[in-house]
């Protein structure tokens, strides 16, 4: 095969993988090199292709951050901390994470009395302690931090 025909092949399998949801460039890079181990294309040839998905518009990582961040608020709510794991273990540069969260107000405190509240309720015939303890370690296991935990735990308390 020639090189441009391996480039249109890596292409095709780029915009498959694209398909279903938006990629981050190095789970594209991953997935077509992983596909490399098949074709047998040069390392130009993934790097080409990403270029030309980047500037289609169909690889930006920076989309992806803000669109994943609003997916996860709106379907998982987690906090700013597991978010930020999450999209490092993605292939997220640490600056654009940072960039976005610096820029983008995440209303943690709406989120976790979004999240207790689906869960209080089964908890409602345990002892107070247990109940603020299994609600602690419900909240801070998705991110959130210490004090916007205390405070949510302290106002579901409150209504009771």
């Amino acid at each position: 095969m020639s090189e441009q025909e391996d480039l249109e092949k890596a292409k095709s399998f780029a915009y498959f993988f694209l398909k279903f949801r938006m990629r981050t460039e190095k789970e594209v890079r991953l997935y077509l090199l992983k596909k490399n181990q098949k074709f047998h294309w040069s390392e130009k040839t993934v790097d080409l292709a990403i270029d030309a998905l980047k500037k289609t518009g169909l690889i930006d990582d920076r989309k992806f951050v803000k669109s994943f961040v609003n997916d996860r608020s709106s379907m998982k709510p987690k906090g700013k901390a597991v978010l930020q794991r999450e999209l490092v273990r993605l292939g997220v540069e640490k600056t654009l994470i940072d960039d976005f969260f610096y820029t983008y107000s995440l209303d943690e405190a709406t989120l976790c009395k979004r999240l207790l509240s689906s869960r209080w309720r089964r908890w409602q015939n345990l002892p107070k302690e247990k109940k603020r303890q299994k609600a602690y370690q419900f909240l801070v296991r998705r991110g959130f931090d210490f004090d916007t935990v205390k405070k949510t735990i302290v106002n579901f308390e409150q209504r009771e």
